[in-house]
Formats: C-alpha cells, structure tokens, sequence
C-alpha cells in the first residue's frame, strides 16, 4: 500500500545536518523506489545496541536487517491507517516493542529544510525530543 506525502506541507528539519553529526541514522540500507527515507535517533540506536547486540563486534549487521524489517512494518501500518483515514498525520504514536524504554514509539514524517524531501523519524517521544533540542541552534529554544 502507498501514500502520497507532499513535502510542503510537513514540519521542516535540518535532517541532513543532524545525520552528519550523528544526531541521527539512517534505518536502512536503502530507501525503496516507492519509499522514504527512515531515521532513527542516536538514542534508539544506542538503545537497540544494548537491547539486540551488545556482545557483537559489529552490531550494524546484526541490527540493520532487522531495523529495516521492522522499518517497513511501521511504514505500511501508517499507510494503511491514511489510506483508512482519507488523511495522513505528520505524527503518529503506536504500540511498539521496538524500545524497550517506552512501548509508545513514534513515528513522525518530516521534510528537510534544504531540499524538498520527506522523511520518516522513529523512536520513542523522549528521543526525539532529545535529538531536536541537542541539534537545535540556541536561539531556537523556548526559555
């Protein structure tokens, strides 16, 4: 099942700052033709680390596989509640296993302020906040 996402009309993020400073990480390997890019914060990737592969020397190619898998699960169920709904949100909140810290994971779709693209972010509402207010520039923040 596929959805449209228009780029304009989602909240923008310096998505391409925050990865190159590791705020964030890719989900995948590869983004599906029909698909977008998905993003894990810092924080869920530590967390999976030390939840999945804490023993492994290379704890990528334990988790990647199984990220992407779990990836497009989350991507197709929020699909198919749009194509229910007649409407996509720009976050949705749902059960999930994913996090052993909050079984509340988050999905929220963004675009990135320098080009016109959508994007996916996954982890827990704590982690994103986190990865936000660490990559945001000073005067952003409320006092």
């Amino acid at each position: 099942m596929s959805i449209k996402l228009d780029p304009a009309i989602l909240p923008a993020l310096d998505i391409l700052g925050m990865a190159q400073s590791g705020a964030l990480l890719r989900a995948e390997r590869d983004t599906p033709p029909d698909g977008i890019p998905a993003f894990v914060t810092r924080a869920g990737w530590d967390e999976l680390i030390a939840t999945h592969a804490a023993h492994h020397d290379a704890p990528h190619t334990v988790l990647l596989p199984a990220l992407e898998k779990a990836v497009a699960r989350l991507l197709s169920h929020a699909a198919e509640g749009a194509s229910r709904n007649g409407e996509m949100t720009p976050v949705i909140t749902l059960q999930s296993d994913l996090f052993s810290s909050d079984p509340d994971l988050v999905l929220a779709f963004v675009r990135d302020s320098t080009h016109p693209v959508a994007c996916a972010l996954i982890g827990t509402a704590a982690q994103i906040e986190t990865a936000l207010r660490e990559h945001a520039p000073s005067h952003d923040l409320p006092n």
